[in-house]
């Protein structure tokens, strides 16, 4: 009895909504406990700090990151491990992190996000061409604005000068979203969605569907969706969760490189634009078929060293 989980037992759609209570409420704590901890640094009013900082100003760029990691850490991975003991007890175990992959699983995941960017790219061009019928421009231009507003803080944030500004962001959009988000939707949700529908497949789905949707960048829905789709069955493949942040933190840390090798005028960005434009859909072909290949290695390694995951 004292190895039985205090939530494990109660329905999915009830784990669901608990999920959701208790992660806005650590989400709440956590960001007022961060604002207390920033007054006497910040010298601002805690009215300011509430509200939120422009950060297109550059006095408010540093606070504007540390409150980006603040809030993924309320968010995603302070909650990932409270519902995990809430509902498994064993939490480690629960969240797919005891079973610890070969290096040959890791360097095929990670070795996964390249194959994929053709498709990815291909697919987020068409993504970005959507367009709503008249009667609902207003909902696409709101959308837009929204988008807009997501390239422009993540470009601020991506703009920096020295190596040293390039390793902190590798941290905070590489490292830290691979990890929480990682924990929050392919281990917490993802079992939720497992025991909910009785189906690998759906609980991949689901997850990555609402992985996608809780970014509100909706003209890029679709390739992270692709993305949410490959990390889930990673993990459902693998048994573990480790070579889902693996390729994770390859795919954002890729992105934050190859921006910063493109601003420092390294690279021409060949690379990170395969897939868009007239021949887009060729490598767009190639990088399926090597995805697919992949992922079918990924699933029959994972069959032979953990027949089922639990």
């Amino acid at each position: 009895m004292k190895d039985k989980a205090i939530l494990g037992d109660i329905h999915p759609s009830g784990q669901l909504l608990l999920t959701i209570g208790i992660g806005l409420f650590i989400t709440i704590i956590t960001l007022i406990t961060g604002i207390l901890v920033a007054l006497p640094v910040t010298g601002k009013s805690m009215g300011l700090l509430l509200g939120g900082l422009d950060a297109r100003d550059p006095e408010n760029l540093n606070m504007v990151r540390y409150f980006q990691i603040i809030s993924h850490l309320g968010m995603f991975i302070i909650p990932s491990f409270v519902m995990a003991w809430f509902f498994g007890r064993k939490i480690m175990k629960y969240l797919y992190l005891v079973k610890i992959p070969s290096g040959r699983m890791i360097l095929v995941s990670c070795l996964l996000v390249f194959a994929a960017v053709p498709l990815i790219n291909y697919v987020l061009e068409m993504n970005m061409q959507m367009s709503f019928p008249e009667s609902l421009k207003g909902i696409e231009n709101w959308m837009r604005r929204a988008e807009e507003n997501a390239q422009q803080l993540t470009h601020t944030f991506l703009a920096v000068e020295t190596p040293g500004g390039l390793l902190f962001n590798l941290f905070m959009i590489a490292l830290i979203p691979a990890i929480g988000e990682e924990l929050m939707f392919r281990g917490v949700l993802l079992r939720i969605f497992d025991r909910w529908s009785g189906s690998k497949h759906v609980a991949v789905w689901t997850t990555a569907i609402i992985f996608s949707a809780i970014h509100f960048q909706f003209f890029g829905f679709f390739p992270r969706m692709i993305l949410g789709v490959l990390f889930g069955y990673l993990v459902v493949w693998s048994g573990s969760m480790w070579p889902a942040i693996a390729a994770h933190f390859v795919n954002n840390a890729a992105a934050v490189t190859f921006y910063y090798l493109f601003h420092h005028k390294i690279s021409e960005g060949t690379f990170e634009n395969l897939g868009k434009g007239s021949e887009g859909l060729i490598y767009a072909l190639v990088s399926l078929v090597i995805t697919i290949a992949l992922m079918w290695w990924v699933k029959k390694a994972g069959r032979t060293s953990n027949p089922r995951i639990e």
